[in-house]
């Protein structure tokens, strides 16, 4: 990657391009600018180590996330098995919850993680206490409130999580002025530096952005339209 600072660019691409520049100070005296390659040197490890946080962070929620799913479906599931038991009981089939106060399947199954899982409980809580009450049913109920229980553990570090996530992009992005401030600084020393017999720095550590030339197609080879499809013959 061209090592072209523009202010503001994206995590990865400062992850980039400070590794771009750190590298091609490898490759030529850098004496005119030793101070501020170091500040910059120290601002992109201390970046870096601010990103990796970010990372792990991110990769936590994600992790309880994809959890979290996977007992959403199990959550419905079971939803879905009640249903079927308390209509085999004689429920009506347009909504067998309808008489135990709570709404259709599939509006219950709908609802944000933490309100399904307390309206499931609701919902079993109000079925065993129903008179008549079938071994299949109580068996249903009994998986589902299983299931709500197993939702709502997974749900409790997830505020959590997500303000570890916010606090480490916060720090990152607190770092992140500190980076580019110094290689700002390390870019005015390079171009100073042209001046002090060191010609070569600059375009090296900051080489102009190369961009693909545009081509533009012939004629004869522009792309045409492609025939009207002919109906399949019966």
């Amino acid at each position: 990657m061209a090592a072209q600072w523009v202010k503001g660019t994206s995590p990865g691409t400062r992850l980039q391009l400070g590794a771009s520049v750190l590298a091609a100070a490898r490759a030529v005296d850098t004496s005119a600018v030793k101070a501020r390659l170091r500040r910059f040197e120290q601002a992109h490890r201390s970046y870096v180590s601010a990103q990796r946080k970010v990372d792990a962070a991110e990769s936590q929620l994600r992790a309880v996330q994809a959890r979290l799913a996977e007992l959403d479906a199990v959550q419905d599931d079971a939803v879905e098995q009640l249903a079927v038991a308390l209509c085999t009981d004689g429920q009506p089939r347009a909504n067998p919850f309808d008489a135990f106060g709570a709404p259709a399947p599939g509006t219950l199954t709908r609802l944000p993680f933490p309100e399904a899982a307390a309206g499931v409980h609701q919902l079993v809580a109000a079925v065993l206490r129903g008179k008549g009450t079938s071994e299949r049913t109580t068996q249903a109920a009994q998986a589902a409130d299983k299931a709500a229980h197993a939702m709502e553990q997974a749900l409790a570090p997830v505020e959590k999580l997500q303000d570890n996530v916010r606090n480490a992009r916060r720090t990152r992005d607190a770092v992140g002025q500190t980076w580019e401030s110094a290689l700002a600084g390390l870019r005015r020393g390079a171009v100073a530096a042209i001046d002090e017999g060191a010609p070569d720095l600059h375009a090296t550590l900051f080489p102009p952005v190369t961009r693909a030339a545009k081509t533009k197609v012939p004629q004869e080879a522009a792309p045409t339209d492609p025939p009207a499809a002919t109906p399949n013959a019966a």
